[in-house]
């Protein structure tokens, strides 16, 4: 769902656009803009709206976290990313694909996808549920990178460690000194984070074509 899905489910839930407008943080004029296709162009209206939907704002914005730029090459053009292709697998292979096993990406595999996402032992998941409602959809397409470190704010892939079939899609977050398992649905509720969990990889990408 993209930010005029979601203006309009709020609004649907009862709210005015002035009201939505000054929860947000932004002009009723901003709102309206939206609602008639125009997607604001200032990053900081993107954080307020982020923080609203307690989302990470690239992900809002463009389905994908923000890359750092490159050195260009030549004069305005930046590096070429080489294209690849990564495995989509299942849920039940997770952990195999984790670990690098050589054989899970041909007898789990499902689809080979072309992408640039980087790291060797990159994979792709179908999302499963609706527990990541309204930023990943039931079915859509999510590019996972096991080798990436998983920071509050990272969205990733955990579950536990013996059973990654069980593997969920969550935010990670802190509360307090704790670790948390976080739901962008609102009826889903958090889930610690134990000695138990396995951080299985890093989400790197949504496609949202698929």
């Amino acid at each position: 769902m993209n930010l005029k899905g979601l203006i309009y489910r709020e609004l649907g839930e009862g709210l005015t656009e002035k009201e939505l407008a000054a929860a947000v943080g932004v002009s009723p004029g901003t709102i309206d803009r939206i609602l008639a296709n125009k997607s604001p162009k200032e990053p900081a209206v993107w954080h307020q709206f982020a923080k609203y939907f307690r989302m990470d704002a690239d992900f809002l914005r463009a389905g994908a976290p923000r890359k750092t730029p490159g050195r260009s090459r030549k004069a305005g053009i930046g590096p070429t990313v080489p294209m690849r292709k990564v495995p989509l697998v299942s849920w039940e292979a997770i952990g195999r694909m984790a670990a690098g096993e050589a054989n899970a990406t041909v007898h789990d595999s499902d689809a080979m996808l072309e992408t640039d996402v980087q790291g060797p032992r990159a994979f792709a998941l179908r999302v499963k549920d609706d527990s990541m409602n309204p930023l990943f959809g039931e079915g859509e397409i999510i590019f996972v990178n096991p080798d990436l470190e998983c920071e509050p704010g990272h969205y990733v892939v955990a579950g536990p460690r013996r059973t990654p079939e069980q593997a969920v899609l969550r935010e990670l977050r802190t509360i307090g000194t704790q670790y948390v398992l976080h739901p962008l649905n609102r009826r889903r509720k958090d889930t610690l984070l134990t000695h138990d969990h396995f951080l299985w990889g890093r989400v790197v990408r949504l496609r949202k074509d698929l």
